[in-house]
């Protein structure tokens, strides 16, 4: 994780409407706590924030916060970010106020790497359920990004948390048994295999007849005979 510093300014107003004029102005309205602090509301220009979190640590990069008012700068972290879904616009931001020489968690992103034998020789696919995992690290220790090798992963397995393994520097926290990825077969290869494609004479699929068992039209033959 990176250090960048960034000026932000104290909100006084914090009513909806005074809101909705900041972020026609690209200046995103926010809350600063952590450390024993009073929550603060605060208030940061959009590109400044954007420009933040574009480094290599994204989102958990370490920021050094500038704030009209107070002689020190205050290292803090984005704890929550709510975001404009209908136009992809950040609308608020949490940042946490941290301690350089405390632990804080962070989440960090899940990258898949390999080419899985169950796609491979077996004609599965990879269905990605976590696509990120709660570290806890000293600031400045947290992972860009958490590398998953899944070439030996094969149809009917998982890999979960509890199979990482992870650095000195940090430590994976939250469900050990959370499932990270499997491979599962797709539609197309269990036809291939059971033939579930084919179809009956009325276009519904044929199912295989049950060994051992007869069936309901033997059965009222049987009974007829």
């Amino acid at each position: 994780m990176s250090d960048t510093t960034i000026a932000i300014t104290k909100r006084e107003a914090a009513s909806t409407r005074a809101n909705q004029r900041l972020r026609k102005q690209d200046v995103i309205p926010g809350v600063l706590y952590g450390q024993g602090r009073e929550p603060l509301s605060i208030q940061v220009e959009r590109v400044t924030l954007r420009t933040a979190f574009s480094g290599e640590a994204g989102r958990n990069a370490i920021l050094s916060l500038v704030i009209d008012g107070e002689k020190e700068p205050v290292n803090a972290v984005l704890k929550a970010m709510e975001i404009d879904r209908v136009r992809d616009r950040v609308t608020h931001v949490d940042l946490m106020a941290i301690s350089m020489t405390e632990k804080f968690t962070a989440p960090v992103p899940v990258h898949l790497i390999g080419d899985p034998d169950g796609v491979k020789l077996d004609g599965g696919m990879i269905e990605h359920s976590l696509h990120e995992i709660m570290v806890a690290a000293l600031p400045g220790q947290v992972p860009t990004e958490i590398n998953v090798d899944i070439t030996d992963l094969r149809i009917g397995h998982s890999i979960h948390v509890r199979d990482l393994t992870a650095e000195a520097s940090y430590e994976f926290v939250g469900d050990p048994d959370a499932v990270i990825c499997s491979c599962v077969v797709t539609r197309a290869a269990m036809s291939a295999t059971t033939g579930e494609g084919e179809e009956g004479e009325e276009g519904e699929s044929a199912e295989p007849a049950l060994v051992g068992e007869e069936s309901a039209d033997d059965a009222g033959d049987d009974a007829a005979e």
